[in-house]
């Protein structure tokens, strides 16, 4: 990994500024409302507009800072309780990134998309003001991103900290314990004051957790910090901004192995271990000429990986001949080793001036991020990851008043460079999840070869691609109102994308494509109309229409050389949404139906339409001063198009288990079966339902908030959430059943100090988690049981 010691500094000392917010409209202050559950404010995340949440023709979920802390919302994995058409499927173990109606979402900080997380660590949500979920394609502002929706992080400024607003200054520390020996200590300072006229303000937030895990063999340690300082007068604000983080420990798992519907339902695991292929010079590992001896290879690739596509073959090393029999798991039992690696980190810097002439507004922000990840699990993948981005954006927001016609119109231009290596090995084949058997643990027979370690026959980079791409863009969006009850919102977004990579790996399967670096370029438009219409003051309807392009990239944010030769890096999607929403002081309600289309490609490079489908609702309600709840359902469908007959080059990369081609599991569990294309799966070449994620989601929340007293004030929530059944995609797939999870929040505060209790999966249910990606045929995650924190935070 690369070590950013010197920019860390740099980053902080910059870090310490950060400018404040424009004041967008009269802030509306609502009584009762002390988790902020009827957001009435306005917000540019959603279309670059001075536009509230209600007034934008889109589905919005927004979680405010008193919300995160009343409910410990640590992780991106929190956030399904919150939002229809959120779900966090397994990305392996590692809470990096929801998936929104079907798709896995892209992540901005304030407003600005941020490197790819390809769950080598967890996205810090740490000292945020609030985190907005957006459904539906990237506002023409933000530039190019997925169609499924995106998460924008807001975080904390002087100006946006309840506690430096009131007192003028902030100094306080927290620390949590919970289960699992989970040890997280935070600290927060803030002030306010006047330099030269003007009102500035410095916040820093900084965080350490050093924990172990539900999951045997997980021990995450990460460090966050963050700071902001703002300077504002009557014509000129600025915020400048930073964030360092860096985590280890947060290793991938696949979870389970070996998985069966005996496994699921009666908890019956397959035992034993193949002793043909064996670790034979007791290094601890299976490096390729071990594995060659045992399986022999094919052109470069290894035959203990098998693909339907060319034939079946096993060897008797698939065959496990010791231990065979059964057994119970445990679900804190998953596929782990402590050669494992699992190493991030990453910088960010912001900078946000705005100067307001007349009227008008003119802003100049600037934007960079980074990452550098070194990844490997001892099944035989193994990745590093190291990216930089940045982006400067400039815009041009005015009004225009002409009679029954007003117009509130943005005009403006970026430019986005992102410079990315991936180094990946999985292509060779010398890889094998079903070898281990998870009731002896790891063993020199089932732990293959990584490219970090240095033997004389040790495997290398299968891919080693050097990767930049470009993006010069100009946008305008534009609200136009009738009467003040129509309003037409249409934006327009023209790209310059510009691709070039090269690729200098150990397994090129087409060699025209190797050593050589390509280059394209290719110019696409993107836009948006949509029209609303207020009934009364407090409801509104609207419909939707989108067309977006964003780059085809891989899992580290770079395009791969084979995209470019086929001249495909670019994805267009489309959007249909319609909807209502009900907003007033005590009420905020929505209902959305939408359907979208996009194109995704998987790690082999393979190509797919995916459709989707569905229809949300939220309702958050204040029935008294006292009690408040809060509620979402959703309905959802994926779809895959056909990717035609076996042959035709189409469709997904599958791994699927031995029984599938017709193999008792016994007898194949010391190799690895696969589609490389899921057209060579006759149950798939008509299309299919992508099931990861579950059909049907809801979740409700009711919430108490005492008086203040002599003693304090006391609160407590409950609630639960609903995840309809999940499974895999194959003939005889495994079926994982529904569940409901229930979440209790106790909350006490008094005078400087409170303590928030939190307990997850109160009554303790058996669950388990889909595994996205290509191994969710033959893997999956046992849900984490019942877990609690307490949260001690003093202020001074």
């Amino acid at each position: 990994m690369r070590k950013t010691g010197l920019s860390i500094a740099a980053c902080m000392t910059a870090g310490a500024a950060a400018a404040q917010e424009p004041p967008i409209r009269d802030e509306i202050i609502v009584v009762a409302d002390p988790l902020e559950l009827v957001e009435l404010d306005a917000s540019r995340a959603v279309t670059g507009l001075d536009l509230s949440y209600t007034e934008a023709p889109r589905t919005v979920n927004v979680i405010s800072d008193a919300l995160i802390d009343r409910f410990s919302i640590e992780t991106v994995d929190d956030l399904a309780a919150f939002a229809p058409g959120t779900f966090t499927g397994s990305f392996f173990g590692v809470p990096g990134s929801v998936s929104l109606r079907g798709n896995r979402a892209d992540t901005y900080f304030k407003g600005f998309k941020r490197v790819e997380n390809p769950g080598t660590y967890p996205t810090p949500l740490g000292a945020s003001e609030r985190i907005e979920i957006v459904k539906g394609p990237t506002p023409a502002i933000y530039g190019a991103g997925r169609v499924g929706g995106f998460l924008n992080i807001t975080p904390l400024t002087a100006r946006t900290a309840k506690d430096v607003n009131a007192e003028g200054h902030l100094l306080a520390i927290e620390g949590t314990v919970g289960s699992y020996d989970k040890r997280i200590i935070r600290g927060d300072a803030g002030i306010a004051f006047d330099l030269g006229g003007r009102d500035a303000g410095v916040y820093a937030h900084a965080e350490y957790e050093n924990s172990d895990s539900f999951y045997r063999g997980l021990s995450p340690e990460r460090t966050l910090v963050q700071s902001a300082f703002t300077l504002s007068d009557g014509n000129f604000e600025a915020e400048i901004g930073g964030a360092y983080f860096n985590s280890g420990g947060y290793k991938q798992t696949i979870g389970w192995n070996r998985v069966t519907q005996d496994l699921i339902d009666d908890g019956t695991y397959i035992t034993g271990r193949d002793t043909d292929l064996a670790d034979l010079n007791s290094d601890g590992k299976l490096t390729p000429d071990e594995v060659d001896a045992a399986v022999g290879s094919f052109f470069g690739t290894s035959n203990i990986r098998q693909l339907v596509d060319f034939g079946v073959f096993p060897s008797p090393a698939f065959a496990l001949d010791e231990g065979v029999g059964t057994a119970t798991l445990s679900p804190r039992t998953v596929y782990i080793a402590d050669e494992d690696i699992a190493d991030a980190e990453t910088l960010t810097a912001y900078a946000d001036l705005a100067w307001n002439i007349g009227e008008d507004t003119l802003r100049l922000q600037a934007f960079y991020d980074s990452m550098d990840s070194d990844l490997y699990v001892s099944y035989g993948f193994a990745a590093e990851y190291v990216a930089d981005v940045y982006e400067l954006r400039g815009s041009y927001s005015f009004d225009v008043d002409a009679g029954p016609l007003t117009v509130d119109a943005l005009l403006g231009a970026s430019y986005r460079s992102y410079d990315n290596e991936t180094r990946q090995t999985f292509l060779s084949g010398y890889l094998a999840v079903d070898r281990r058997d998870l009731t002896v643990g790891p063993r020199g027979g089932d732990i293959f070869d990584d490219p970090f370690s240095q033997e004389p026959n040790g495997i290398g980079w299968d891919t080693d691609l050097a990767s930049k791409t470009t993006d010069l863009a100009f946008f305008a969006v534009s609200d136009i109102a009738f009467y003040e009850r129509l309003h037409l919102l249409a934006s327009l977004r023209l790209d310059r994308f510009t691709a070039s990579s090269i690729n200098t790996g150990n397994t090129i399967f087409n060699p025209v494509l190797g050593f050589v670096r390509l280059e394209e370029r290719e110019v696409q438009p993107s836009y948006e109309v949509s029209l609303r219409y207020d009934a009364t003051d407090a409801l509104s309807l609207y419909a939707t229409y989108a067309e977006n392009n964003a780059l085809e990239t891989n899992d580290g944010g770079g395009i791969e050389v084979g995209r470019i030769d086929q001249q495909n890096f670019v994805a267009d999607s489309e959007l249909y949404e319609a909807g209502l929403k009900i907003s007033r002081r005590d009420l905020a309600g929505s209902l959305a139906f939408y359907r979208q289309t996009r194109q995704r490609s998987d790690p082999f490079g393979n190509l797919d339409e995916e459709i989707s489908k569905g229809v949300e609702a939220e309702l958050k309600y204040l029935l008294s001063d006292r009690f408040s709840v809060n509620g979402a359902v959703t309905w959802q469908e994926t779809r895959i198009g056909a990717p035609g007959p076996c042959g035709s080059g189409n469709g997904e990369f599958v791994v699927i288990p031995p029984s599938r081609v017709g193999i008792a599991p016994q007898d194949g569990y010391g190799g690895l079966f696969a589609a490389l294309n899921a057209s060579c799966l006759a149950e798939l070449q008509d299309g299919y339902e992508r099931n990861t994620a579950p059909e049907w989601l809801a979740s409700g929340f009711v919430t108490y908030t005492g008086p203040e007293t002599d003693i304090g004030a006391f609160g407590a929530s409950l609630g639960a959430v609903y995840v309809g059944e999940t499974g895999g995609k194959i003939e005889n797939a495994i079926t994982l059943p529904d569940y409901v999870l229930a979440k209790a929040a106790l909350f006490y505060e008094a005078g400087n100090i409170s303590l928030i209790a939190n307990i997850d999966n109160l009554f303790d249910k058996r669950h388990f988690i889909p595994v996205q990606n290509v191994y969710e045929e033959v893997g999956v995650l046992p849900g984490r049981g019942r877990e609690f924190t307490i949260t001690l935070r003093a202020k001074f």
